[in-house]
Formats: structure tokens, C-alpha cells, sequence
């Protein structure tokens, strides 16, 4: 019984690589992709190309959300998973940009059903797991992109780099052959019917779902605001290093996300949350502050070091915190309301990034991070881990 659980994990947390990886493996190198293969000069439209994509996951993720509450979880996933390897491999006939972006909307309307996977582990591995779980999403999450980050570079110089979603549909049929054979058995509805009697109020209420997705929004907005000219900011200013040394100090946040792994599975109870969370968040504000000041290298190193740690530290608080306060059968509608939320920083973030850097200067982007990052702090204090916001008191059950 235990090895077919370890079985079922592997299987999810590898769904989870892949599509983070297959994600990732191409965002840097954008504006090389677009003109190498279609031509396209301007770099602007790489800004639009992402933007499009992003919109689309907004809009996307609910849908999923809501078809979770009537049907099982891994047959929406099986769909998903089948039409993302379908528009994947019809990426790689695209004879022009514009054939390009419309296939890729069709593949993220797919893709968006991946975000069913996080709450199907989460609600697989029981309360009493949940940490640990999260702690492994979360160094799972990290590793794909370091791992696609390190592969991208050399993939983009491939002669004809549309061949690549080819390789990358194979993947998704891999993955899909693997869930159908994995999840064989496993039907988390029937779970939900009896768990349905200890859910929590707070659950059903939406005052609950805007106060986390308004946490999780400026959470998302403060720390993808510094990554679109991290690069460019450490190269182009005081501290005089080459690209490469440039990508590494940039990947520094997902190898300490793999080192906090230990740390949040033992510490992010749920008691523990609150003090974690807030204490969590001081240093990456301070942290962040210091990225945008500092002239010296160590010190940016070092700033590196903790924002990369806290920042791990700090999405599993809040996620568990939300996945901790949701019903078993709203877990996964709940995930994909605030995944839209999520959405909503991740696609201001770029936007307001080039405003400021274009209007200031490279380092702003990261005093103004550490400001939203403040205003979260306070917003989370009193919306989120206010224990007279919410009751957490359970439903009766009426025979």
C-alpha cells in the first residue's frame, strides 16, 4: 500500500517537473526563439507574446477549477495532459508567429489543467503530510527551472529549434500513458464525501478566497517584478560580471528553494504558519532592499541567499495556509481561484518592471518590490493570519 502511494507521488511530482520544465525551457531565450525562427526583430512582441499567454492561464484556470467540483480530478487531467501533446507537437508546424501564439493559446487552455495536480497531491498526502509535500513541490518546482534554464541556452542554438515541441509532445504522451497507469484506483470524490463533515467554514467563504488571492497577488507581483532585468541589472551595473556568472547569481533563489526543502517539511506546521509566514517575509523585504542598495558583490550574494530561502519559505506558508483552510471538495476549485490571483502579479510584474526601469533605473525594481512586499506583511497580518478574521469551527453534521 505504502509503495503504491510512493508510486502515485513519483508519478504527480514528475508531472510536475515536466511541465514546469517544458515551460521554462525556452522563456528566457524569447526574443532569440521569435527571431531565429519567425523573423521577428522588434522585441516588443515578446512582451506581447507573454502577456497573451499569462491572460489566457487567468482566464483558463478557473474553468478547470469548477469542472473539478462535478467530475474526478485525474480525468480532467488525463484530457489536459492529451491536448497539450496534441497542440505541443502542432507548435511544431507553425509557419509564422501569429500561427505560433494562436496554437499556443489553444496549448495553455489545455495546460491550465495542470494546476489541478499541486492540490491532487496535497489532498493525496493527508493533513498529516502536507508540509513535507510542499516542501518537495516546492524543491521540485526549483529544480525543473534550473534544470530547463541550464538546457535552454543550449537548445535555442539547435538549427531548427521547432523541433524541439516535438520533443516535448513525446513527453507530454509520456506522462499521460504514465497517470493513466499510476492513477489507476484512485478517486478522490469518494474522499471528499467523507472528509465533507470536517470542513472548515472558512472554506466556503469568499471573503477568505479574497483575502489569500489579494496575499498571494502582491506576493507574486513583488517577486517576479525583479526577474525580467536581473540579468541585464548585474551585468550593466557596479559589479562587473560576465553573463554566465550573471545566470548564476540569478538561479541562487531556486537552488536555496531545494536546500529549504528540510526546513519547511519540519517547521511549516499549522500553528507555526502565522510566525513563519510573517517572520519569513521581514527578511525577504529586507533582503530585497538590499539587492536594489548594495555595490558589493558578497553582499548581493548574500541577499541572494536569504531572499531565495524565505522566498521558499514563504509560498509554502501561504499555500498551506490555504490548502490547511479549504474544504477536501473545494480544494482544487479554491487553488485555481488564487491561481488566478497569482496570474494577475505574474502579469503585471513585467509590465511594471519595464515602466520603472525605463523611467529610473535598474536597481528600482527591487526597492519598489521590497515596498509591495511591505504592504503585503501588513495586509497578510490582518486579513490572513488574524485569528478573529475567519472561524475555524466545524460544519454540524445532520444524520
Amino acid at each position: 500500500m505504502r509503495h503504491r502511494q510512493s508510486m502515485v507521488s513519483f508519478a504527480l511530482f514528475l508531472c510536475v517537473f515536466l511541465a514546469v520544465f517544458n515551460e521554462v525551457l525556452l522563456s528566457p531565450f524569447y526574443p532569440q526563439f521569435f527571431r531565429k525562427v519567425f523573423g521577428v526583430e522588434d522585441l516588443a512582441y515578446t512582451g506581447y507574446y507573454i502577456f497573451i499567454c499569462r491572460l489566457t492561464v487567468v482566464l483558463c484556470a478557473p474553468i478547470w477549477g469548477i469542472l473539478s467540483r462535478n467530475i474526478e480530478v485525474k480525468y480532467l487531467l488525463y484530457i489536459g495532459q492529451a491536448g497539450t501533446a496534441i497542440m505541443t507537437a502542432l507548435m511544431g508546424t507553425s509557419n509564422n508567429a501569429s500561427q505560433f501564439l494562436v496554437y499556443t493559446i489553444i496549448l495553455l487552455l489545455f495546460k491550465s489543467s495542470y494546476l489541478l495536480v499541486y492540490p491532487l497531491i496535497i489532498q493525496l498526502a493527508g493533513e498529516a503530510k502536507r508540509a513535507t509535500a510542499t516542501g518537495i513541490y516546492q524543491a521540485v518546482f526549483h529544480g525543473a527551472i534550473i534544470a530547463a534554464t541550464v538546457a535552454g541556452a543550449g537548445m535555442v542554438n539547435f538549427a531548427t529549434p521547432l523541433r524541439l515541441f516535438y520533443l516535448i509532445a513525446v513527453a507530454d504522451v509520456v506522462q499521460l500513458i504514465i497517470c493513466i497507469y499510476i492513477l489507476q484506483g484512485v478517486f478522490t470524490r469518494k474522499k471528499d464525501k467523507q472528509n465533507i463533515e470536517n470542513a472548515p467554514i472558512a472554506s466556503n467563504q469568499l471573503s477568505f478566497i479574497v483575502a489569500i488571492g489579494m496575499a498571494i497577488l502582491t506576493f507574486q507581483l513583488a517577486n517576479n517584478l525583479v526577474r525580467p532585468y536581473f540579468t541585464e541589472y548585474v551585468t550593466t551595473n557596479f559589479f562587473n560580471i560576465n553573463l554566465l556568472a550573471s545566470s548564476l547569481l540569478f538561479l541562487i533563489p531556486s537552488i536555496m528553494a531545494i536546500a529549504a526543502l528540510p526546513y519547511i517539511r519540519k517547521a511549516c506546521q499549522p500553528k507555526a504558519l502565522p510566525s513563519i509566514y510573517l517572520g519569513g517575509i521581514c527578511l525577504l523585504v529586507t533582503s530585497l532592499f538590499f539587492q536594489g542598495w548594495t555595490q558589493n558583490i558578497f553582499v548581493l550574494i548574500l541577499a541572494r541567499v536569504i531572499y531565495g530561502f524565505c522566498l521558499a519559505v514563504t509560498q509554502a506558508a501561504l499555500e498551506l495556509q490555504l490548502f490547511n483552510s479549504s474544504a477536501s471538495n473545494r480544494l482544487h476549485f479554491n487553488y485555481s481561484l488564487t491561481t488566478s490571483f497569482a496570474n494577475f502579479g505574474h502579469l503585471a510584474a513585467p509590465l511594471m518592471a519595464s515602466a520603472l526601469v525605463n523611467t529610473y533605473s535598474l536597481a528600482v525594481p527591487f526597492l519598489v518590490a521590497g515596498i509591495i512586499g511591505s504592504v503585503n506583511l501588513i495586509f497578510v497580518r490582518l486579513a490572513v493570519f488574524r485569528k478573529s478574521c475567519f472561524t475555524f469551527s466545524k460544519i454540524s453534521h445532520h444524520p
